[in-house]
């Protein structure tokens, strides 16, 4: 068995405004959207443009984990609890326990921001393919 670790982690932040774009604002993404990594960069992603998963793609959202209500608890508590909790359902979705898989997975967590002015309590677990797909990683065993 190799050490795996998880690529860096982004921040979700929602920023209310009236303007209009083609892309998904962050907040409304689900388990099994498909999407390309370069759509993650940044220390804040607000936005993201999805693809059909038959489209060539490189991410997928594979579990949403909920924190629990209050106060911000800091970025790092966040982080550690959404990369556990996501460790622990990638097998499920993927089919083959984390440690001994060929795809990565990283974290997008809400901000304080995104916390205190969206109510955003959500972290998402995105798999990350190092070639791109055109399929769901749903079950890949891979």
């Amino acid at each position: 068995m190799r050490a795996r670790t998880v690529p860096a982690v982004a921040a979700a932040v929602l920023l209310l405004s009236a303007g209009c774009s083609r892309g998904a604002e962050v907040i409304a993404l689900e388990v099994g959207d498909c999407l390309d990594q370069s759509e993650l960069e940044g220390t804040e992603v607000t936005q993201v443009d999805t693809k059909e998963c038959t489209e060539p793609h490189d991410a997928e959202v594979f579990a949403a984990v909920g924190h629990t209500d209050g106060d911000y608890p800091g970025r790092a508590a966040i982080e550690e609890f959404a990369e556990k909790e996501c460790t622990a359902r990638f097998e499920k979705f993927v089919g083959v326990p984390y440690a001994e898989s060929e795809i990565y997975f990283s974290t997008l967590s809400p901000t304080e921001e995104g916390w205190d002015r969206a109510d955003d309590r959500t972290s998402l677990c995105i798999l990350l393919s190092e070639t791109p797909v055109s399929e769901s990683l749903k079950g890949a065993a891979r």
